[in-house]
């Protein structure tokens, strides 16, 4: 904490995601080393038979391993356990029935998957046009928000880590009213937006979603955000947090939320002005 502000990041992934390259104890650590205030575990849960993730998250064994950690960072790292979920809304049903079974202090909603295609894949793109294929994508994470399941809508254009390759430069502004209307569902449900830090490190050249999609966010009303770096390794946590948070500040939003089994509390931002780096 620096002057009563905080430095949270809440999307971090371990060896208990199928794609993560560090123990919870090692990211923790890193979190340490950094002044990190939170940090939120985000493990990935897939639910579609075809993704080859499918089964690997261990409830069990994550819960034990947060506990442990807790235990030895007590007093130093606040230390969340919270799940990413990939949505299709063929499987939403199933979702619901894990997330009613299953105690987590956030859950967070993502779409990796349109039309049971990865998104912006070869296959998903062929014959489309970049307004097509960017359409069925915000399709898709309309329903995710309709869904009233997440408690953080997750890398809002993330497709721009392969749509960017695939069309070019993205143009935000063929999506707005698109991302009103999501952003009005959240709104009502009461869904945090996540400035994901990861398109800086993806070549998309902007956080998930650009900052104009931000400043939308606060024009539409929405003050409650999350900062999540997306890190598998510990190399990548927190990385380019002040930039999320500068771009939250810059369009009149000056807390993150901290997340704890459903209780909100609101935080204040730690900006590039406050320190060197995170």
């Amino acid at each position: 904490m620096i002057d009563g502000r905080f430095a949270i990041d809440y999307q971090v992934h371990s060896t208990r995601s199928h794609d993560g390259l560090a123990t919870i104890r090692e990211q923790c650590l890193r979190a340490l080393e950094m002044g990190l205030d939170e940090i939120g575990f985000t493990e990935h849960k897939d639910f579609d038979p075809a993704d080859p993730a499918v089964g690997y998250f261990d409830y069990a064994c994550y819960s034990r391993e947060i506990e442990q950690a807790r235990e030895e960072f007590d007093g130093r790292l606040v230390i969340r356990k919270g799940v990413e979920i990939d949505y299709q809304h063929w499987f939403e049903e199933e979702i619901r029935r894990y997330l009613d079974a299953h105690e987590f202090d956030l859950v967070l909603g993502s779409v990796h998957y349109v039309d049971r295609m990865t998104v912006m894949s070869p296959e998903y793109v062929q014959g489309k046009s970049a307004y097509e294929a960017y359409r069925r994508y915000f399709d898709a994470v309309a329903q995710s928000m309709e869904s009233g399941l997440f408690d953080v809508l997750a890398h809002l254009e993330y497709a721009n880590r392969r749509g960017v390759p695939a069309y070019g430069e993205y143009d935000p502004a063929p999506y707005t009213q698109q991302l009103s209307d999501i952003f009005g569902t959240m709104l009502r449900n009461g869904a945090i937006l996540e400035i994901n830090t990861a398109g800086l490190r993806h070549g998309a050249g902007h956080c998930y979603p650009c900052e104009q999609h931000v400043s939308l966010w606060a024009q539409l009303g929405g003050r409650e955000i999350s900062i999540g770096s997306d890190s598998h390794d510990p190399a990548d946590l927190a990385a380019n947090y002040t930039d999320a948070a500068d771009i939250a500040c810059r369009n009149g939003i000056f807390e993150v939320c901290s997340l704890s089994e459903g209780t909100r509390v609101p935080r204040s931002l730690v900006r590039s002005a406050d320190v060197t780096a995170v």
